[in-house]
């Protein structure tokens, strides 16, 4: 019985049953259909091919049953409803030909849908820069601080060239005189001496576009040059070695540790009878007798030793003998203050009063933006960190520093077994 294909006015019409009735005729006509033209399409592709191998019509007829259970299979556990068979046979024909033709290979007539994971997700090529920076902004960089430039003595100037003049006594003494005697003569003398300013400064070189699509990047680096600035002007404080327009640091004007009459004195020296024997030889070196003494106020140490002598040292009932150290990472006995600091090297011992080293501004540290060659034309540009000012030691003040190896130290005062 042929199906006939009813308007949407009529199907309205229809009672329930007869609508449900309907659509069942329509399903089987519409799968007839489909089932016929996917038997065409895949006859098409095959007879010529068979038929010049000598196929007769049943066993063509049986190959096209077998795509067409094929069809229903992928139907079935696919889900593969919306596939048009027709088409792809239509598409694969030649395929088809040729692998019949050259009696191997194969054809792709379906590919099921595969499940979707993270991986069907791809970058075709790199993400810019900038979107790293956008999911997790910049941050400081941590550049630490020697904690020094408040230990020194520090100031300003506007002098191109500091002139500072040294008073010492030269000969005589006050006397008792008798009635009638002659007055001893007393003098002094004094040697004016002169430095220049030293210079450190740093350039970093950027393109706008970096500072407009890096948010915050130019604080960063501003930030960034002002603290490698406090940081060199620091270690110059304490190691600059004085040669040509160099500054000369602390541990250069130290002198090794004198025992004095403290040689050979101590039985089993620790690390506080050496620190207060370099403080004791300290206060009582003088350029010239009844010179105030000096009296240090800063000890260094590498952190090895730090952690050695002051944090794991302990009493005999394992109690810490320093709590502090380890609280505070520093130590104060005497009112001297001992820090561990790591550029001073392992073994080593610094100990003065560093109020006697001069530290003066004479150009504050600044930054400026600055441009060379063509950079304007490549949107380029520097910014330029520097500072100028003073470093110096007096002469008579030298003495307040020594700068020697804590073994040294130990060795000279220990006392000898008997």
């Amino acid at each position: 019985m042929d199906f006939k294909r009813k308007t949407a006015a009529e199907i309205l019409a229809m009672t329930p049953e007869e609508q449900e009735k309907y659509m069942s005729e329509q399903k089987t006509h519409d799968d007839k259909v489909r089932k016929d033209e996917v038997d065409k399409a895949i006859k098409d592709a095959l007879e010529p091919i068979l038929k010049a191998q000598g196929k007769s019509e049943k066993e063509i007829s049986e190959m096209v049953d077998e795509f067409r259970k094929f069809q229903e299979s992928l139907k079935s556990s696919h889900g593969a409803e919306q596939v048009d068979f027709k088409t792809l046979f239509e598409e694969k024909a030649e395929e088809i030909k040729a692998v019949y033709k050259n009696q191997h290979g194969s054809v792709e007539i379906y590919k099921a849908p595969a499940l979707i994971t993270t991986g069907n997700g791809s970058v075709p090529t790199a993400l810019p820069n900038t979107v790293g920076t956008q999911l997790a902004p910049l941050s400081d960089i941590n550049i630490r601080e020697m904690g020094i430039l408040n230990l020194v003595r520090t100031g300003k100037t506007n002098l191109p060239a500091y002139v500072y003049t040294e008073v010492v006594p030269k000969e005589g003494d006050f006397a008792v005189v008798p009635e009638g005697g002659v007055k001893p003569l007393l003098d002094i003398q004094w040697v004016t001496r002169s430095t220049t300013p030293k210079k450190i400064a740093a350039v970093t070189k950027l393109t706008e576009e970096s500072i407009t699509d890096y948010a915050g990047l130019e604080d960063i680096i501003r930030n960034y040059l002002y603290k490698r600035h406090n940081l060199k002007k620091s270690k110059l404080v304490l190691f600059g070695d004085g040669i040509g327009d160099n500054p000369k640091g602390a541990t250069k004007y130290a002198r090794t540790f004198v025992a004095g009459n403290m040689a050979a004195k101590v039985k089993n020296p620790n690390i506080m009878d050496a620190i207060n024997a370099v403080i004791t030889d300290v206060f009582t070196t003088h350029n010239y007798e009844d010179e105030t003494s000096y009296m240090p106020n800063v000890v260094l140490l590498n952190p090895v030793d730090f952690f050695l002598e002051f944090v794991s040292a302990k009493d005999y009932q394992g109690n810490p003998l320093y709590p502090t150290a380890s609280l505070f990472n520093q130590v104060v006995i005497g009112g001297t203050t001992i820090i561990p600091e790591q550029s001073i090297p392992a073994g080593k011992i610094f100990v003065a009063d560093l109020s006697k080293y001069n530290v003066l501004d004479y150009v504050g540290y600044s930054v400026r933006i600055g441009w060379e060659n063509d950079d304007m034309r490549r949107n380029q540009f520097m910014l330029i960190a520097e500072s100028r000012f003073f470093q110096f030691v007096k002469n008579a003040d030298q003495l307040a520093f020594v700068y020697d190896d804590i073994a040294t130290i130990k060795t000279a005062i220990t006392k000898p077994a008997a």
